[in-house]
């Protein structure tokens, strides 16, 4: 079986680590997953906050390291699921490039919420303030909201959410 590699493209909130946890989890029918995010690495590496400059240069650096690795499961027959938010055009661009560069295919889960529910969602979150958590306020959220290009019906391998995130929300089991 060919092994995929999976970007999950939302903003902060929409699910994309309850997706990817799922995506991960063992299954005959997916074969062998790893879950690689960003900020799995970037808040235990250098804390919750810095400079926007620091960040993007640091998350850079996070980034760059992750796809190594990310690439070498790919080459051993492991399916990868990038759980960065891919809030950028130019940034799935790039991944779906690198993933035809070695030779496997690459979808684009794109989780698409509604503010209001992205805002419930993260004031449930940042209150259970799991660590490595980004705590996320709603300034910050309405700030990324404006950064976010959603991925439209002709953009090239995008496809849906599996059914089960949203029944992990609806039963209350992910904020």
């Amino acid at each position: 079986m060919t092994p995929t590699l999976t970007l999950l493209c939302g903003l902060p909130g929409s699910g994309k680590t309850t997706l990817a946890r799922h995506l991960e989890a063992p299954s005959e029918l997916r074969g062998r997953t790893l879950r690689l995010s960003s900020d799995d690495w970037m808040v235990p590496l250098f804390g919750q906050h810095m400079p926007r400059e620091v960040f993007n240069a640091r998350l850079a650096v996070v980034r760059d390291l992750q796809w190594e690795l990310a690439a070498r499961l790919l080459g051993l027959g492991v399916n990868v699921v990038l759980d960065d938010g891919f809030w950028r055009l130019a940034e799935r661009d790039l991944y779906r490039l690198r993933a035809k560069q070695i030779g496997v295919p690459c979808q684009v889960i794109f989780l698409d919420v509604p503010l209001p529910e992205l805002q419930r969602r993260l004031a449930v979150r940042n209150a259970a303030a799991e660590a490595g958590t980004f705590l996320i306020d709603a300034p910050a959220l309405a700030l990324f909201h404006s950064w976010f290009e959603p991925p439209t019906a002709a953009e090239p391998g995008v496809v849906a959410p599996p059914s089960p995130v949203q029944t992990l929300h609806e039963e209350g089991l992910e904020p």
